[in-house]
């Protein structure tokens, strides 16, 4: 694994894919950051590791307008998880790592850096809905509200480990990202996961343990289950026929929670399968794929 040093050794830590060191500002000499990757393009998860950021301290990353916890990963290395909007302008973009100075009682920066975030062209999909199912649109708003103030929990234990499942085995019949024209005109923006077709009534799994933070029937969304992971990490599960998990539940990694349907806004059987960071919907292939 490649290391980027400053003044001081690294504590080894196991990661499935390569942190790549960034170019550094270093505000402290013994804080150093490391990158999932340092060019990432919108809809996709950045890892960002602070060196020499003992559990003991309140870190937190500033980045845009937002701030976004630290959580510990060693004992010299704490952790953030950074999703890219979908909508993102692609730009170098500066982040800073700052930690909270009890003798001042103020936010200090002790590392900054920054991160080039790429464009990538979604397509265009037409989805047509019968005028029942088009009567559903209007609840959308209310309930995405609802949904969004959930997932912006962040829980300071990490209940996943290693990485996580698709839900369900199929085809993909709606792609993560793509732009979605309702009945021809109407539009509905960017697709936050993955739609995948399974026959009525298969079973739905939890893609990684967690803990059920909604088990819901609503009216567009259909019969909904939200698996938060911790740290900020969430996965959705849509238009289920039913669910079998209730709030609070804890569940593990490839735990049934439901079983396949076309409840609310659906044309066909399938699950919606959608991963959040701290309220961002990005890609859930990737964490299918290596250990965030």
């Amino acid at each position: 694994m490649e290391r980027f040093y400053l003044k001081r050794a690294f504590v080894n830590l196991p990661f499935t894919f390569f942190l790549l060191p960034c170019t550094l500002v270093p505000v402290s000499a013994s804080v150093n950051i490391l990158l999932s990757t340092t060019t990432i393009s919108q809809g996709q998860s950045l890892r960002i590791e602070a060196d020499g950021v003992t559990p003991n301290e309140q870190a937190r990353l500033s980045f845009q307008k937002g701030f976004y916890p630290f959580f510990t990963i060693g004992p010299d290395a704490q952790r953030a998880l950074l999703g890219i909007r979908l909508d993102a302008a692609p730009g170098t973009y500066s982040f800073r790592i700052q930690h909270y100075a009890k003798r001042s009682g103020k936010w200090e920066t002790i590392a900054e850096s920054s991160i080039e975030i790429s464009s990538h062209a979604f397509p265009v999909e037409t989805v047509n809905f019968t005028p029942e199912k088009t009567a559903l649109f209007k609840y959308e708003h209310q309930e995405s509200a609802k949904i969004h103030k959930l997932l912006t929990t962040a829980s300071p234990d990490q209940y996943w480990e290693g990485m996580f499942d698709f839900p369900v085995q199929g085809p993909i019949i709606g792609d993560f990202g793509v732009h979605r024209i309702r009945n021809g005109n109407i539009d509905a923006g960017f697709h936050k996961g993955y739609d995948i077709k399974a026959k009525s009534g298969t079973p739905v799994l939890a893609s990684a343990g967690g803990v059920v933070l909604l088990a819901q029937t609503l009216k567009a969304h259909g019969r909904t289950v939200l698996i938060n992971h911790g740290q900020g990490v969430m996965t959705i599960y849509l238009h289920l026929k039913s669910f079998t998990v209730k709030p609070g539940q804890k569940v593990v990694r490839g735990e049934k929670i439901g079983v396949v349907g076309s409840s609310g806004l659906s044309t066909a059987p399938h699950v919606h399968w959608g991963l959040y960071i701290h309220g961002v919907p990005v890609d859930p292939k990737p964490w299918t794929e290596t250990e965030f």
